[in-house]
């Protein structure tokens, strides 16, 4: 149990009872014996709501860290099965060939393709572990410069292009070109786009559609990835973007995933000074939304006009 845990209890059970204490203990050296049982008494009921309160907060905690704990169990058992398989994958195919049992120039060349993507599979998941890592010990940096929007959510869809090779979907883009800019870096927040992007993927069904789209909306930009899948229930909608949450619906359970996406995402937006939200009805889709502060392009000064001078 992390210090920012127990400190709640120590203040509840430890300070606040002293404090009440000393302070009663004043009051009566100030009054008299004639405040002491009218001192006492409220001392009494101060000291027991604080037990109680005290408790209540133990009981809330205790929860909490219970149910952290199962949610990183269950992350360290998915993110397990998912470097077996890949693994798994890999070495059946290379057994193989090293035993020579596939003769077939071609066969040859599908099996040497199938140890590939896992590669690529397996190397993508570490690397997202891996980032992971370095958001929550602070140590990922961002460099946040003036970028135009148009080019970053390209970068996004440029990434997303291998993994349309593995299902039909359709996908449209709706980004007008003059667009405000906006702070960012450029690299992470694409990385964000395509989080929600390959989250429209898994969870739609064969016939995939999925937009996403981009407005100035006063002084913000809003960056926004719909689908067409079963939607998201209401319940689930806040704590979709918690680490390690994965949603409670048995198909969600049945997709690969580690159930750290949306929460990068949630932590690239904020490090933008920006915000993420979900809206989603059951069966209607879901769309995800960024919202980044727009850059404020101050007008160019205007030209002064040339004054005649000259002797009289």
């Amino acid at each position: 149990m992390k210090l920012r845990h127990v400190l709640p209890l120590i203040i509840g059970f430890v300070f606040v009872p002293a404090a009440l204490m000393l302070t009663v203990g004043i009051l009566i050296l100030v009054y008299g014996s004639v405040a002491r049982d009218y001192l006492f008494g409220i001392l009494i009921l101060a000291l027991v709501a604080t037990t109680i309160a005290g408790t209540a907060a133990t009981i809330a905690i205790l929860y909490r860290e219970a149910r952290v704990a199962k949610l990183q169990t269950d992350f360290v058992n998915k993110v397990s099965h998912e470097l077996r398989t890949p693994l798994t994958s890999i070495r059946m195919f290379v057994e193989t060939l090293q035993l020579g049992r596939i003769a077939d120039p071609v066969r040859q060349r599908e099996a040497l393709e199938i140890v590939a993507e896992e590669t690529a599979r397996l190397s993508g998941l570490i690397n997202r572990l891996l980032d992971w890592a370095r958001m929550e010990s602070g140590r990922r940096t961002y460099q946040l410069t003036r970028q135009p929007v148009e080019p970053i959510v390209d970068l996004a869809l440029q990434a997303f292009e291998p993994q349309r090779l593995h299902g039909q979907v359709e996908v449209t883009r709706e980004v007008p070109p003059r667009l405000p800019p906006v702070m960012a870096d450029r690299q992470a927040l694409s990385e964000a786009i395509l989080n929600l992007l390959n989250n429209a993927f898994k969870y739609t069904g064969a016939e995939k559609k999925i937009s996403i789209a981009a407005a100035a909306s006063g002084p913000t930009v809003t960056i926004s990835v719909s689908d067409n899948g079963p939607g998201i229930p209401q319940r689930e909608q806040k704590r979709i973007f918690d680490k390690f949450y994965r949603a409670h619906d048995p198909l969600s359970r049945s997709i690969e995933g580690t159930g750290l996406g949306l929460a990068m995402v949630k932590h690239i937006v904020v490090a933008h000074g920006g915000r993420v939200a979900v809206s989603s009805d059951v069966g209607e889709g879901a769309t995800f939304t960024i919202t980044l502060p727009a850059v404020v392009l101050e007008p160019a000064p205007a030209a002064q006009p040339a004054t005649a001078g000259g002797k009289g």
